[in-house]
């Protein structure tokens, strides 16, 4: 995830751990958009240019005299492994080998800090698999810390590690909440040429929706807060297939007129509005976290969507007390319209926002030292 990139980036760069940094993907960037079409491709690649300048890890043993930290979510979830077994063509490496160092040394797996990533889809039946159920526990036991952004996966990690070296964290882009100008993650600066004070944005990929009920409930969205509503075009047809299903078909203009922004002309409009309405996780946690509300509604799951075993969006709202901003289906439009009317309420009300940025900057306060400080202590490369 492009934002959560750069503030890993930022984050190294505030306590002065860049310098010797090197940044690693399990592939290169350009095999994940073979299939599409050169156009299309370029397209992509031009969006998704982060600035960071990444290796690609095809064996543990280039982590070797560094302190692994691993950024973000899934990395060490089992479905995520399988996800990507097959797309590590060039490496001679398994996932394993790779997300849990299963072969490598004690020493390396003790150095290793993991944070903001999330054990929520797993199940007894992972956990106690023979293939990963052992390698899963051995990197947990050892590890020098991990900490999951949700308070879900750290109940399930006490009960496989119960005094393992686990606390817990915050999704990476929660610390854009915290006391400096997420606008320094950008050392090129920030492009404000989308932000207009106090709009409406919405955007739609994850959820399965009927679209009238979608474009109904968009209606609703933009009567009870008097103005029009923008689509905020977020992600890439890659990362977010689904966008375009709902795309152009919900009667609201384009904020970029067709345009593919950057990242941080996204971040702008974002920061800037008076609140956004979406099903897609990413959106939700950035806006709030940049100052904006977000109404999220959940949708039906689509086919293999691990959100149906349990909904990451329900979970960052309750960790959150942000229950009132959740709804799981546009289907009922009395609902519809009695959830957008208690937002519209909450939203100028203020408390809910004050609440939620005042209680997670200091959670970033308070982590990102101790995150910091078990870095410089392993005295190698990140």
């Amino acid at each position: 995830m492009l934002a959560s990139q750069v503030a890993a980036r930022w984050f190294l760069r505030r306590h002065q751990l860049d310098g010797d940094a090197t940044y690693f993907r399990l592939m290169p960037i350009a095999d994940r958009l073979s299939h599409l079409d050169p156009v299309t491709q370029a397209a992509c690649l031009q969006r998704i240019d982060d600035g960071i300048d990444y290796q690609v890890l095809l064996h543990p043993d280039q982590l070797t005299d560094t302190t692994p930290l691993y950024w973000g979510d899934l990395l060490h979830m089992r479905q995520y492994l399988d996800s990507i077994r097959g797309l590590l063509s060039a490496s001679s490496s398994t996932p394993e080998d790779l997300l849990l160092l299963k072969q490598s040394s004690l020493d390396l797996v003790r150095r290793v800090v993991s944070f903001g990533t999330t054990f929520l889809y797993h199940s007894a039946s992972d956990l106690t698999d023979d293939e990963y159920g052992p390698p899963f526990q051995r990197f947990l036991t050892n590890a020098r810390l991990v900490m999951p952004r949700d308070i879900v996966s750290l109940a399930q990690l006490a009960a496989v590690v119960p005094e393992g070296p686990v606390a817990l964290g915050l999704d990476a882009t929660q610390l854009f909440c915290g006391g400096a100008d997420w606008r320094e993650a950008f050392p090129e600066g920030t492009d404000q040429s989308l932000a207009s004070p106090d709009a409406l944005l919405c955007y739609f990929a994850r959820g399965q929706h009927d679209v009238a009920d979608l474009r109904q409930a968009v209606s609703v969205f933009s009567r009870g807060f008097g103005q029009p509503v923008h689509w905020l075009p977020w992600g890439d047809r890659l990362s977010f297939p689904r966008g375009g299903e709902y795309e152009g078909q919900l009667g609201v203009q384009d904020l970029a007129g067709g345009q593919q922004p950057r990242l941080s002309a996204l971040l702008e409009a974002v920061a800037a509005a008076k609140c956004v309405f979406t099903d897609t996780y990413h959106v939700a946690v950035i806006a709030w976290s940049l100052g904006t509300p977000a109404m999220i509604v959940c949708g039906d799951h689509w086919p293999r969507d691990y959100n149906a075993v349990i909904d990451k969006r329900y979970v960052f709202c309750v960790q959150h007390g942000l229950q009132d901003f959740f709804l799981k289906n546009v289907r009922d439009h009395h609902a519809v319209a009695s959830y957008i009317q208690r937002g519209v309420e909450l939203v100028a009300d203020g408390k809910a926002l004050r609440w939620y940025r005042e209680a997670v900057r200091q959670r970033v306060e308070m982590i990102e030292p101790q995150l910091a400080g078990l870095l410089r202590e392993a005295g190698s490369s990140v």
